[in-house]
């Protein structure tokens, strides 16, 4: 459980500190206060990653442009944590001592779902892709390293096939045997192979009695290899590797596609399910659940779907930070419960 949370120099935070003293805390403000800012800063902390940015730009800019830098920390029942992040250099401690990320992060985890997510995963196959690699990175470490060389591999295979496609175009030559082209694609497949096993493991465990996450393969049927040798052909003409793990997806099913054809409220209460079907995974592999962070969830949800999501029962089961405009929108019975934190009066 978080205890204290201070932010130093963090987006538009040059020094808070907050208190933590329940299970459930409940941050409201008006709009652009700081309230997402904080769940950033945690989701930073606990997992290594921001949900929003993909550098440095949550470092505050109001400093001189060589000493900029910002400082997370935390404090649990257990530890204390902190991370420092600069243009040179990046530092993780646990109680004063320097650690490395992996011994950082290892009891650290958290889930973020916020409006947009509800959108994002209904629309774009990059993104329901990149949500089940974040719950894997959480359930295990290693994967990012695995990500991160799949992704170098794939680069260097789509560079080799733009020069492959030059060839053909010219001098109309398929070098489906190209020795360099065969060592990038066993590459491709021994690592697709893995991430593709355990995507499809994940979407099991985050199915429900309520709905399944089916997870689609771009190779449909076909295993990964003869797919790709079949393949090659096509992707020497584009110059890009056309399937693999890049490729895949998934849907939610409950007797149909909700994507395709579920109503709004239905594709935010499949999305509010899979929060905590989410959480239960990730419980059942690490050994306790993550910190759950609610970003505006109340505003995408009527009142009877907000009482099922925001349930007494289903909040409890971990340390849950929720950010709304107006503390009126939670249900009392929940706020009966929480710590209530109005950022307005931090201004």
């Amino acid at each position: 459980m978080i205890k204290r949370l201070k932010l130093t120099n963090f987006r538009q935070f040059k020094n808070l500190e907050l208190n933590i003293t329940k299970d459930i805390v409940v941050i409201h403000g008006k709009n652009a206060i700081g309230k997402s800012t904080i769940l950033e800063a945690i989701s930073l902390i606990t997992n290594g990653i921001s949900p929003w940015a993909s550098g440095d730009e949550y470092i505050n800019n109001e400093q001189l442009e060589d000493d900029k830098y910002t400082r997370i920390e935390m404090e649990t029942e257990l530890n204390t944590f902190s991370l420092f992040k600069s243009s040179a250099k990046r530092e993780f401690k646990i109680d004063g001592h320097n650690t490395t990320p992996k011994k950082f992060f290892l009891n650290n985890a958290s889930s973020i779902f916020n409006p947009e997510l509800i959108e994002i995963l209904m629309i774009s196959p990059s993104r329901r892709r990149a949500f089940l690699d974040s719950v894997i990175t959480i359930i295990d470490y290693e994967y990012d390293t695995l990500l991160k060389s799949f992704n170098k591999t794939l680069r260097q295979r789509n560079a080799y096939l733009k020069k492959l496609s030059k060839k053909f175009y010219e001098q109309g030559i398929i070098a489906r045997n190209d020795p360099q082209l065969n060592f990038w694609t066993n590459e491709f497949i021994k690592l697709s192979n893995i991430i593709q096993n355990q995507r499809l493991d994940l979407a099991k465990e985050l199915s429900s009695e309520n709905f399944k996450l089916l997870y689609k393969p771009s190779n449909r049927t076909t295993p990964l290899d003869e797919s790709i040798e079949d393949s090659k052909k096509r992707d020497i003409a584009t110059g890009y590797t056309n399937i693999g793990p890049h490729r895949d997806d998934w849907d939610l099913v409950n007797g149909k596609d909700i994507k395709k054809f579920g109503s709004r409220g239905e594709k935010r209460l499949a999305i509010g399910e899979l929060i905590f079907q989410t959480q239960s995974a990730i419980k059942s592999h690490i050994g306790e659940y993550p910190t759950l962070l609610l970003d505006d969830i109340a505003s995408e949800l009527d009142e009877k779907n907000t009482k099922r999501i925001f349930s007494a029962k289903a909040l409890e089961q971990q340390q849950t930070f929720i950010t709304v405009i107006h503390k009126e929108n939670v249900p009392k019975s929940i706020l009966s419960k929480a710590q209530l934190i109005d950022l307005n009066l931090f201004k």
